[in-house]
């Protein structure tokens, strides 16, 4: 079955909700704190294992692997000058170290996908409140396809995770470093730095207006703008002007992002309500649909959302508990009105319970929609295959 790998990891997942659920609140504080970290230490185990035993899967999988034998034998110095390993500097001394310790390509890969796994697990588990929903979202809205298979800029967008705290308390320079740190293996991690300013500005509607006003023109005009930007930022990009990958994704494409932002838009209030620093998840959907909108003109700008779609993976599930009392709210209606109050709580859990289910239920779309894109779906990685299925074969 094409999805089958896929299907067993969104059901494992979906299983998590459990241990967020009030099927566990009988249990102490500290045993559901266990009960879920094992969960998300199997979850990201899962993850490592399906990523790091695939085989052929993801359209630079070969590339890499080419790289990695091309480069790994290089000393440093070497490295400096040679005008391949000067492109992302930081990949090839990572690479070269790898190679130094004597890993094959397969447990390059390994190594590779622990970090990944490391850094999105904390980062769920630190900023969601569902993380099981969040490590769903990883999956369904194509953010694990993505690390199958541009690796590169994974492992850069990855990094940029780290720079969230940071983000949101308005601390620009470790900000700043950890973007240069991922710029040095992928360089289009340089376009998430000016979101440092552009997340922070205030939500507001005649904003996004005038944005996306100001968009248009260049929507209309993306080839000049294109030719800028390749000129003055973003040289390594300039060959894939007028190459397949500078043709339109059709329009279904940005139906997703459009009704992610739609959503996100008109339940702002719940999330402001509850926390001001949610403007930055707000507005990071603003400009995800913005992205997939010019991507109906170049398919080549839709690498650039994997600096701020991923931000869903705590957005979401922000959005479904928004339909709750908010932590440390206490009872403030008189007893005699007890039942009424239990009544309010149900309607409310049964609210956040169907936000849950719409939230479930559009991933796992997105999933198939993704899936059924071309010969091998998103990213080439439909169907999965294994080293074993390969060896057998």
């Amino acid at each position: 079955m094409k999805l089958a790998v896929y299907l067993g990891m969104a059901a494992f997942l979906c299983a998590g909700s459990l241990l967020w659920s009030s099927q566990v609140e009988h249990l102490t504080p500290k045993k559901r704190k266990m009960l879920r970290d094992l969960f998300l230490l199997a979850a990201g185990a899962l993850f490592v294992l399906v990523a790091t035993c695939r085989y052929g899967i993801g359209y630079d999988y070969f590339n890499y692997q080419t790289l990695y034998e091309q480069l790994g034998p290089m000393s440093v110095l070497q490295l400096l000058q040679d005008h391949v390993g000067q492109e992302f500097i930081g990949y090839s001394i990572f690479t070269h170290l790898m190679y130094l310790l004597e890993l094959s390509y397969r447990q390059l890969l390994l190594v590779v996908n622990l970090l990944l796994t490391a850094i999105v697990v904390w980062f769920v588990r630190r900023f969601s409140p569902l993380p099981w929903l969040g490590l769903y979202l990883y999956l369904t809205l194509q953010f694990f396809a993505h690390s199958m298979n541009l690796f590169r800029q994974s492992i850069a967008a990855t990094i940029c995770l780290l720079a969230y705290p940071f983000l949101k308390r308005r601390k620009l320079l470790p900000f700043a470093l950890i973007v240069l740190l991922a710029a040095t293996f992928h360089t289009s991690a340089i376009f998430f730095l000016p979101f440092y300013w552009i997340l922070n500005w205030r939500c507001d509607g005649r904003l996004f207006a005038v944005m996306g006003a100001a968009a248009v023109p260049v929507y209309l005009f993306s080839n000049q703008a294109a030719q800028f930007l390749t000129q003055y930022l973003f040289p390594n990009y300039a060959g894939y002007i007028g190459s397949r990958y500078w043709e339109g994704l059709g329009y279904r494409y940005a139906i997703f992002p459009i009704l992610y932002f739609a959503a996100v838009w008109l339940l702002r209030k719940r999330l402001l309500q509850r926390d001001e620093g949610d403007r930055i998840l707000i507005n990071s959907a603003f400009y995800v649909m913005l992205l997939y909108i010019f991507c109906t003109h170049h398919m080549i700008l839709e690498r650039f959302s994997i600096y701020l779609f991923p931000y869903a993976m705590v957005l979401l599930p922000k959005l479904v508990v928004s339909f709750l009392p908010a932590e440390g709210t206490s009872p403030t209606l008189p007893h005699k009105q007890r039942q009424r109050e239990k009544q309010q709580l149900e309607q409310q859990r049964y609210l956040a319970m169907l936000a849950t289910v719409i939230v479930v239920l559009a991933g796992f779309g997105y999933l198939l929609f993704a899936s059924q894109q071309g010969s091998n779906g998103f990213h080439k990685v439909y169907p999965y295959v294994s080293m074993w299925s390969q060896s057998q074969s």
